[in-house]
């Protein structure tokens, strides 16, 4: 299917100190990348997948306000929901990632920021 890219602006209120938005449509595919885009002061960024099954905290950002591209990745787990590793034998305990795999919409939120400013993102899927 090919890569795409979604792009999400949550701006923060008047008299308010948290924002959320979330894309219009059901997001199906691996994250590969997500482009964070500042404001001037700092917040903290979260985003998450809701509307599916389980939601999944897919980017999880302390106070900070420096532009930045984060590649997230999830640690693999077998059909018993545990966490994969190479065994000693194949290097140590090593988890095994991969690419975070969604299928529902992804909202984007602010907290401890300042009123008037917004983040911006560009997130860029490889379709399933």
């Amino acid at each position: 299917m090919g890569m795409q890219t979604y792009n999400l602006t949550a701006t923060v209120a008047a008299g308010a100190t948290t924002a959320t938005a979330t894309t219009n449509g059901i997001i199906r595919g691996k994250i590969h990348a997500i482009a964070i885009n500042y404001p001037t002061n700092t917040c903290t960024v979260d985003l998450d997948t809701v509307g599916g099954a389980k939601t999944q905290k897919v980017l999880d950002l302390a106070a900070a306000n420096t532009d930045v591209v984060v590649y997230p990745e999830v640690i693999l787990q077998d059909n018993t929901g545990s966490d994969i590793d190479l065994s000693d034998a194949q290097g140590g305990d090593t988890a095994k990632y991969d690419k975070y795999v969604v299928c529902s919409q992804l909202v984007l939120s602010l907290a401890s920021a300042t009123a008037g400013e917004s983040v911006s993102i560009e997130i860029l899927v490889e379709g399933i």
